[in-house]
């Protein structure tokens, strides 16, 4: 399991950008990643999450990525904020597919793009 993560503030948009590439074959170094995100853009009052998984290969079980963000939710960690995933060819992937799926019938405030311009679009103006 080796990969790398950065983030950047665009202040201007009101976003915080994570990009993450390499290999995460567990779900709690995800859930840190994201977690760190949550707290940034609250930090410094922004609106949404682009998380940038295009070039990350996962495979952990998609369920308890999916515990991770109901728990998120309860624990209202996502206040006002909207998180946008961003995942290669989102709709052939099992395990990215399956979390777009179950975020939309459980009501998070998540939703998964395989393009930035549509997830940005999203993120700003509530446009898919």
């Amino acid at each position: 399991m080796v990969f790398t993560q950065q983030h950047r503030l665009d202040l201007v948009n009101r976003l915080v950008i994570f990009e993450a590439v390499g290999h995460v074959d567990h779900v709690d170094k995800m859930e840190v990643v994201i977690k760190k995100a949550i707290n940034l853009a609250h930090i410094h009052n922004l609106n949404g999450i682009l998380l940038d998984l295009s070039g990350l290969k996962v495979t952990y079980d998609n369920v308890l990525m999916i515990d991770a963000f109901v728990r998120m939710r309860d624990e209202d960690w996502f206040g006002i904020l909207r998180l946008a995933r961003l995942v290669p060819n989102a709709t052939h992937s099992h395990t990215h597919g399956l979390i777009a799926e179950i975020t939309k019938k459980f009501n998070l405030p998540i939703k998964t793009f395989d393009t930035k311009s549509k997830a940005i679009a999203w993120l700003l103006y509530d446009y898919e």
